[in-house]
Parts: structure tokens; C-alpha cells; sequence
């Protein structure tokens, strides 16, 4: 069995910005008794409109900054990141001795499995540009279309917070309007997305995906059993579940977000990492 040092060590994330914060959610709700460390690179958001040498280099910066938390997960919260780094996880994995997940291959490996002949994926302008999902779930099941929207306005709007139902209602059918009337699903290939579920739900049939559904899956199979859930111990109760949050800039932005999805009112701490020239 894990010590109860090693139960205690934090499950990382990280994003560009807040909409990692959609995942981090869900592992709480699953995983509730868990520490956590979030971290938003809002000082060089968005990553998706960098070179790919650079998004490496930030990415190697954050690493570098969460591994001295000794986690027993990093998670790239990230559908950038994890379109650029899909195939090398398994090396960085070993580098660091750490196992690190993308939002992107737990995704492709269940929904390769689903009988759909078609599914659309709402995505940023990097994934779609390197077709990080149609590659991957073609890879494992060649016979499943995949077409890729990108989706440049959604991520303002959904920060923005200041549109209306209106304005918001005319966005979202822009990229209905560009996704095919034979798809079967939608994979919400950002983050940012799944802050807009309920509006999808009232606005389309089509099945909503979440990458982040399928990456906790693969949590649940990896992650060693807590003592308390071992022993049948009741849950450990919120305030003395560890949830902390960092920010190298615009630390104001990520506690708003916080508060609002969340539902928590977390102190966001500074996170000076090594900034590269971008």
C-alpha cells in the first residue's frame, strides 16, 4: 500500500489560462479526496498562437516548475499542449518519472470504440491545423470520420462574460451551422468549451463529448487507492482537501473563474516561472 506521503502528493494541471479549470472540476467531483495544484500561464496566453518551438519550451518551463511539488499526475489541461505533445508523453513521462496525461488520447481511444460513422470536433486553430484528433482516432479506427472545426470566437466569448444570451446564441450557431448535418457526436476539443454545455444542449442533439470524461477513466485505473478508501474511512471533508491555485499573471482573472465555475472562493498564489522570449 502507498504511504500516506505519497497518497498526499497533488494531482498537477495546467493551462494557457482558465479553462483548464473545467477539468480540474471534474477530477474534484471524482476524485474528491485529492490534493491539487492548478496552474494558468495567463502571462503568455493563448499558447495556440505560437510557434510549435515555443509552445515546447513553455511547456518544458511548466513541467519543470510543477515537478518540484513531487506530483503523482501532471495533467495538460490543455488541448494545445496536448496536440503538440501527444506523441512524446511516454518518453516525458519516463524523463520526469511522473505519468503525464494529454486531453487528447484517452478522447481518441474511447470514442474509436463508439459505433458512430461520423463525429465533429469544435476545436482552436492549432489543434485543427495539426488535426490532432482526426490523426489519433483514425489511427485506431480508420473507418470513423473526424472533421475538425476551428473555433476562434468561442474562447473570447466565453471569457468575455459580457455577452449576451443573443450574442452568444449567434456564435455558437455559426459553428453548428459549419458542422456536418451526418456527424454524430461533438468532441469538445478546448477546455474552454464545456463552460458552454448548457447553452450546446438547448441548441443542438447532437452528443456532447467532453475529452475530460474520458481522461478520468483512465485516472481511475492508474491512481493508487487512497488509504481512507482502502480502510472504507468517510471521505475527507473539503476544508482539509488541499485545492491550490497559481497564476503568472492576471491572478484577479483566474480567482473570478474560480469563484463562478468552481463554486469555491480559492486564493490564487503568484507562480514566477523562467519566461522564455515569445
Amino acid at each position: 500500500m502507498q504511504n500516506s506521503r505519497n497518497q498526499n502528493k497533488p494531482i498537477c494541471l495546467f493551462d494557457s489560462g482558465i479553462g483548464g479549470l473545467t477539468v480540474l472540476k471534474k477530477l474534484i467531483n471524482k476524485f474528491p479526496d485529492e490534493n491539487y495544484i492548478y496552474l494558468a500561464d495567463l502571462e503568455r496566453v493563448p499558447f495556440g498562437d505560437k510557434t510549435k518551438s515555443e509552445i515546447k519550451k513553455i511547456v518544458n518551463e511548466i513541467f519543470e516548475w510543477l515537478i518540484k511539488f513531487e506530483p503523482k499526475a501532471i495533467i495538460m489541461a490543455c488541448n494545445t499542449s496536448s496536440a503538440l505533445l501527444s506523441h512524446e508523453l511516454s518518453a516525458i513521462s519516463h524523463q520526469l518519472d511522473v505519468p503525464i496525461y494529454g486531453m487528447i488520447e484517452s478522447c481518441a481511444r474511447e470514442v474509436s470504440g463508439i459505433n458512430h460513422k461520423k463525429i465533429s470536433v469544435w476545436a482552436t486553430k492549432f489543434v485543427v491545423e495539426n488535426n490532432a484528433y482526426k490523426k489519433m482516432i483514425e489511427e485506431i479506427n480508420p473507418d470513423l470520420k473526424i472533421e475538425e472545426i476551428t473555433c476562434q470566437k468561442l474562447v473570447p466569448m466565453i471569457e468575455g462574460l459580457n455577452f449576451t444570451l443573443e450574442e452568444r446564441n449567434k456564435i455558437i450557431h455559426e459553428y453548428l451551422n459549419q458542422t456536418s448535418r451526418d456527424s454524430n457526436a461533438l468532441i469538445l476539443g478546448c477546455t474552454h468549451y464545456p463552460l458552454i454545455l448548457e447553452d450546446l444542449e438547448k441548441l443542438t442533439d447532437l452528443e456532447l463529448i467532453d475529452p475530460a470524461d474520458a481522461l478520468i477513466n483512465d485516472l481511475k485505473k492508474c491512481l493508487p487507492p487512497r488509504r481512507d478508501a482502502v480502510n472504507c474511512i468517510p471521505a475527507t471533508m473539503p476544508n482539509q482537501r488541499q485545492i491550490s491555485l497559481y497564476a503568472t499573471a492576471q491572478k484577479e482573472k483566474l480567482e473570478r473563474f474560480a469563484k463562478l465555475y468552481l463554486r469555491e472562493n480559492l486564493k490564487v498564489n503568484s507562480a514566477s516561472l523562467t519566461m522564455v522570449s515569445v
